[in-house]
């Protein structure tokens, strides 16, 4: 009945106390126990009761569901009978049988004082009860429905689904099985490792994919006869799962196992054993994480993968299955082809790996619209090998392609549409980890000839690659003079009068779109076989098991030979703030439904233009690199003498990399602010003299992180402030990372910084603002490295402060101070409130001389050194403030407080003026 549906759903929902909306629950029961049902007075004051059966127990909060257990069981020395407890509070539902409950329940019920009244009793031995014996508790539940779940779309929107499955538990209470859920079939997969030699997880797996579409709360497992196999029958439907190969003895165990579990399925809600095998790629990720590192399993996600159906259907081609055949030759889980029903009809489904491809054709087995549209599985799952894409031409890929169809009475007689979604993993890295997960194969040169070495350690690229040479046959778009005899038999084979040709539709990251320098080559050659359509962009680990946010493409592209290369424009919706509930839907509703839904979260997003040529920062700075970190030469290695710039002490020393040179009269700073003998560059850009400021700026958004200010070069992408104009572009560049980190759009993670298009107008007013940026926020600092070290010969070299306003020579003072804009009120109040703070430390702390300090003795910049550590008035803010810190000088840290707040407003200002007043990410 919807009514009394609906009402125990507002009992659940509800936030008031049990007795304020109880009837809702008693109505329930008694819809489902009619005439069996009483409550109160006439059940010795439990919430309900049906003699025989059950017991209920009503609570406010889902933390009060253990004392409300144990009230329930306390029943029985009242004289109730009854074999199960249920529990209900504000978002949970639990039911129990007594006979499945942990021991040590029954013991604390067994030893209570019958004299107490049951929520008294409740109350003593939910306290005795440990957080381990409540997860005990929690998992012995034949059924439950946790807080967390209540949230689901689902739920909130149409109750019954969930809420039906357990009135058909509560009508069969006798059939006495623990439920397998959404929320604990892995662990339960796991459980099933023991039958197996040295607890196999695969087979674990595999043996769950087996029996997960017909084990039901009725399933048996039989014996297959002349054999030692097993097998479980769906009594029900009259079916059985294909034979289970469990060693003779575990057979009874095995048994008692199975038919004390059955699996959770409601087909209303989308939620059948389909949804079991669309979490493959988690259940593969948590049972056996190695072998899903090792072959770059990141299987889709199977909302993402009936939204990305849909948005072929919706905005590029309604009628897919009558114009192409759909190949997808890195199934996975299977997700990406089972995802839009009725959109895509007979598919050919390919694999790697014969572990996954047994999966697919069992999930494939077991759903009627694929049976009834039609699949073929190349190669079959009964020859036990998979299918590679990569370690063979493409002529002698597509001939076991038409050998498999020509078997079935089949042909490639239409155009072929690739839907996939290819591994990710680069294979440049410890190949001893791949031969151990049977990850290493060889890639076919004819696809390394498309792609080029580099490029071609990207999976996805070689997939990419081995797309065009197969759509290049099919389309008979070679010469004929380079075609054998097996290729002209196939080209006769594949050839079509369609006017479709072949159809790319594939998820990948975004570095070949931008594309990034790695893959321009590849995007040349590509660009000349393929036209961009559509696409749209996700955040990655939303949606895929993953690390990093980074964005991930769905893009489409048609066959169009252009030996010019097609102009293509990548420009893409930008969907990156989806979260996964997003695309939670019930997928099974009206397609008009469907639709208002999803239109209106396209409608809402921007259209992202993946190729726009901008200025790269690096350019725009218009200055080479510098760096000290280096290999050591091999004169160095084999002299045996103390060689590189690090102090003699500095436990670098035993790095691979060398930093600097031993005898030299310049520093640099590795990143932890050491000191660093260096060799001078070739631009002359390095002095001992405080007149120019040095800045790590990575060029990649992602990078952006990484960039600092400080008083010599870095170990690596080091750049220099000199002049104005060097001042205006570096501390522009080092201001806008500071300014986009961790606010950028996702979109933009893979690529390079641009230079922003400043009005002229503006510029003063904004460089101001970055002048004044850097000079709160950097490491510059006073020090020296002490002569004789790291070699005899190395003089002392003292390092001052570039940055300081008490030096009337410092690059601050000379360059930068004078170049600050009257109009720009707030870099003029953060700067004079710096300037406060250096009068202050020179006037009240340093009174103009140099102040030995042991309290920074363990700081990188003197740790190394056997001199005392010191502080002049000139030192860096980072070094002030750590004095200030650890003397507890108010008056200093007052002033570093307000320098925060004041530099968090020009940052901000920085960010507004990029995003409004200069468009930087339009």
């Amino acid at each position: 009945n919807p009514k009394t549906i609906e009402q125990l759903k507002k009992y659940l929902l509800s936030a008031g106390t049990e007795n304020s909306s109880d009837d809702f629950v008693h109505s329930y029961f008694r819809e489902i126990f009619p005439g069996k049902y009483t409550r109160a007075s006439e059940a010795l004051d439990a919430d309900g009761y049906v003699e025989g059966k059950l017991i209920i127990e009503l609570k406010t909060d889902a933390k009060d569901i253990y004392a409300g257990l144990y009230q329930g069981l306390h029943y029985h020395t009242r004289g109730l009978t009854f074999t199960s407890i249920c529990v209900i509070s504000q978002k949970f539902i639990g039911l129990w049988r007594i006979k499945d409950l942990p021991n040590f329940v029954n013991e604390y019920a067994d030893s209570s004082d019958n004299q107490k009244a049951p929520n008294e009793v409740g109350r003593i031995n939910a306290k005795k009860t440990n957080q381990g014996q409540k997860n005990e508790i929690l998992e012995s539940a034949a059924f439950k429905i946790l807080p967390h779940e209540f949230e689901n779309q689902l739920f909130v929107t149409d109750p019954k689904i969930l809420l039906s499955q357990f009135s058909d538990y509560l009508k069969n209470l006798e059939a006495g099985r623990l439920q397998i859920r959404p929320s604990n079939f892995i662990t339960k997969i796991q459980q099933l490792e023991r039958f197996f030699p040295q607890n196999n997880a695969l087979s674990a797996i595999h043996c769950f994919y087996a029996m997960v579409g017909y084990w039901d709360v009725n399933s048996e497992v039989v014996e297959v006869a002349n054999s030692d196999d097993l097998q479980l029958i769906d009594l029900r439907k009259k079916r059985s799962s294909e034979t289970l190969k469990i060693s003779p003895r575990f057979h009874e165990t095995f048994k008692k196992f199975v038919q004390n579990h059955y699996v959770f399925v409601n087909s209303g809600s989308g939620l059948t054993a389909d949804y079991y095998f669309s979490r493959f790629d988690e259940v593969i990720s948590r049972l056996d994480e190695q072998y899903a590192i090792q072959h770059g399993i990141f299987f889709t996600d199977d909302n993402l993968s009936k939204f990305a159906l849909w948005f072929v259907h919706q905005y590029y081609e309604k009628k897919l299955s009558d114009k192409y055949i759909v190949l997808d030759p890195a199934g996975g889980s299977g997700n990406l082809v089972t995802s839009w029903r009725g959109h895509l009809k007979h598919k050919i489904v390919s694999e790697l790996q014969p572990d996954l491809l047994r999966t697919i054709e069992q999930r494939m087995k077991l759903d009627p619209q694929e049976i009834q549209a039609g699949f073929t599985i190349i190669p079959k799952t009964s020859e036990k090998e998979g299918l590679n894409f990569l370690d063979k031409s493409a002529e002698s890929y597509l001939q076991v392609l038409l050998n498999g169809l020509r078997e079935k009475n089949l042909k490639l007689d239409k155009p072929i549409a690739f839907l996939l979604n290819p591994p990710y993993k680069n294979t440049d890295e410890n190949e001893n980890v791949r031969i151990a997960a049977n990850a290493v194969y060889q890639i076919d040169p004819s696809i390394l000839q498309l792609t080029g070495d580099d490029a071609g350690k990207e999976r996805y690229l070689a997939f990419l690659a081995q797309i065009v040479n197969i759509a290049r046959l099919q389309m008979g778009d070679r010469p004929v003079e380079q075609m054998d005899l097996m290729d002209i038999q196939i080209d006769q084979e594949l050839r079509n009068d369609k006017k479709e040709t072949p159809l790319i539709m594939i998820f990948t990251p975004t570095s070949w779109l931008i594309p990034r320098p790695t893959y321009r080559a590849f995007r040349e050659e590509f660009d000349k076989y393929f036209k961009f359509e559509k696409g749209f962009l996700i955040t990655g680990n939303e949606f895929f098991k993953i690390d990093g946010r980074f964005p991930i493409s769905f893009t489409i592209w048609s066959y169009v030979r252009n030996e010019n290369g097609n102009k293509n424009e990548v420009k893409v919706l930008d969907l990156t703030p989806l979260e996964k509930n997003d695309l939670v839907l019930n997928w099974n509703a009206e397609a008009k439904i469907i639709n208002t839904q999803l239109v209106d979260i396209c409608k809402q997003a921007k259209l992202v233009n993946l190729s726009a040529r901008r200025i790269s920062i690096k350019e725009w700075a218009n200055q080479s690199m510098y760096d000290f970190k280096r290999d050591p030469t091999k004169k160095e290695i084999e002299s045996r003498s103390v060689y590189g710039g690090l102090s003699l002490n500095d436990e670098r020393r035993g790095n691979k990399k060398t930093y600097g040179i031993a005898n030299s009269i310049y520093l640099g700073f590795m990143d932890d602010t050491t000191p660093v003998r260096i060799k001078a560059d070739t631009q002359g850009r390095i002095t001992n003299q405080p007149n120019r400021v040095w800045f790590r700026l990575d060029e990649d958004f992602k990078g952006v992180n990484r960039t600092r200010m400080q008083s010599g070069p870095s170990d690596n992408r080091s750049y220099c402030a000199f002049d104005i104009n060097s001042a205006q572009t570096t501390f522009t560049w080092f201001a806008i990372t500071k300014a986009i980190n961790g606010v950028y759009p996702v979109w933009a993670n893979q690529m390079d910084v641009w230079a922003p298009q400043i009005q002229v107008d503006k510029e003063n007013y904004f460089y101001s603002l970055c002048f004044a940026f850097g000079f709160s926020n950097n490491n510059c600092i006073v020090t020296k490295f002490e002569a004789g070290n790291p070699i005899p010969e190395a003089p002392e070299v003292f390092v001052d402060n570039p940055l300081s306003p008490n030096n009337p020579d410092s690059f601050w003072s000379t360059t930068l101070e004078p170049s600050i804009s009257p109009s720009s009120v707030i870099a003029i109040q953060l700067v004079n409130k710096i300037k406060e703070l250096y009068s202050v430390w020179n006037q009240v702390y340093c009174k103009g001389q140099v102040l030995k300090y042991e309290g920074l003795k363990d700081e990188p910049y003197f740790k190394y050194f056997l001199y005392a550590p010191f502080l002049t008035p000139n030192s860096g803010l980072i070094q002030i403030k750590k004095y200030a810190e650890m003397e507890n000088a108010a008056d200093l840290l007052d002033l570093f407080a307000q320098i925060s707040t004041r530099t968090k407003k020009v940052k901000e200002e920085i960010y507004r003026m990029l995003v409004e007043d200069f468009k930087y990410f339009e």
